[in-house]
């Protein structure tokens, strides 16, 4: 498919609060907008469409018909995504898919197929990566400053639910592996992107609390294809917490405060210090990407192929967790 020069025109499909952040951000995004919107509920519909300026498709088949739209952007429950990405793929249209593509392998490389076959992008929001520190930890190991990495660790915490308001966030079917497919699959996203293809992992995934409907703590040790290791740790009913640090034996490096910030310590030095560096909104910075791509005709960063590879390693995370905490390759 091909793009018209000048304006990206967007449509959304789920429009919870994720999507209300997406419409927000995008009206910061030069060069596109969101012309039409879509959920079942006709009302929410009609709300979403006068918040937000666009166009209220009557039908998903209105949305993803329209002439004048590039791309669309899906945020909707993670099971829901595998048949939205083959409808609006098989549409002719451009995809930006929330994290994470699909809860397992065989779903990813079935919307990965829809989008190769229909020609169009499909772009999935692993925009973590793309937070300020994060994206300079990644030119210093590939400048070789880090030195040789031995290992990668990363925490993504938040006091997430139960959320009356986004039930099904808290379905066991929605978040396998607990706090791992909202929160842990950014990191997982950063390990790969940071260390490599990972060759085996294992995950804990443990009820803390009773009363709460997920699991209260999930953890995961991977073994990288170097031979460096890597390890995530996520919760959703822990303080705030997103970090990401890379060890070498040259040098350290953390992306902390969820990519505001950037310390590093080389080897022989007996603290940390903080380069400054200008955060990003990853949020904007994931739409402004979509719309390049859609605009230059570019493949995107974080497409499809790449994005199975987190949903593989996510595939093998349940997997583990499900035996005890066995080794499972991805």
């Amino acid at each position: 498919m091909r793009a018209r020069e000048g304006e990206v025109r967007l449509g959304i499909i789920g429009l919870g609060n994720w999507g209300g952040r997406l419409a927000r951000a995008l009206a910061g995004v030069e060069g596109a907008r969101l012309a039409a919107c879509f959920a079942r509920g006709p009302e929410r519909r009609a709300a979403f469409a006068a918040t937000h300026g666009c166009a209220e498709a009557a039908s998903l088949d209105a949305l993803t018909g329209d002439p004048m739209i590039d791309g669309v952007i899906i945020a909707t429950p993670h099971t829901t995504h595998v048949d939205l990405v083959t409808k609006v793929a098989g549409a002719g249209k451009h995809v930006m898919v929330e994290k994470p593509l699909a809860l397992t392998a065989a779903d990813a490389r079935a919307c990965v197929e829809a989008a190769r076959r229909a020609g169009v992008f499909l772009q999935v929001a692993h925009y973590r990566r793309r937070l300020t520190a994060t994206r300079a930890i990644k030119a210093m190991l590939d400048a070789g400053e880090i030195g040789r990495l031995h290992y990668i660790e990363t925490a993504f915490n938040r006091p997430f639910g139960p959320d009356p308001s986004r039930p099904w966030r808290d379905l066991e079917d929605e978040a396998p592996a607990g706090a791992m497919t909202a929160l842990g699959i950014h990191m997982l996203d950063n390990l790969i992107y940071l260390g490599g293809p990972i060759r085996r992992l294992m995950a804990l995934s443990t009820v803390l609390d009773p009363s709460t409907p997920l699991d209260d703590m999930t953890s995961v040790v991977a073994e990288f294809a170097t031979g460096a290791h890597g390890t995530i740790a996520t919760s959703l009913r822990l303080p705030f917490v997103a970090t990401t640090a890379a060890h070498g034996d040259r040098m350290s490096a953390w992306s902390e405060e969820d990519g505001a910030r950037l310390f590093t310590q080389k080897a022989g030095e007996d603290r940390r210090s903080e380069p400054p560096i200008e955060p990003v909104d990853g949020v904007v910075a994931n739409l402004e990407a979509f719309a390049e791509a859609i605009r230059s005709r570019t493949e995107p960063e974080t497409n499809g192929e790449e994005a199975l590879k987190v949903v593989a390693a996510f595939d093998a995370i349940q997997k583990s967790a499900a035996a005890g905490g066995i080794f499972v390759e991805p």
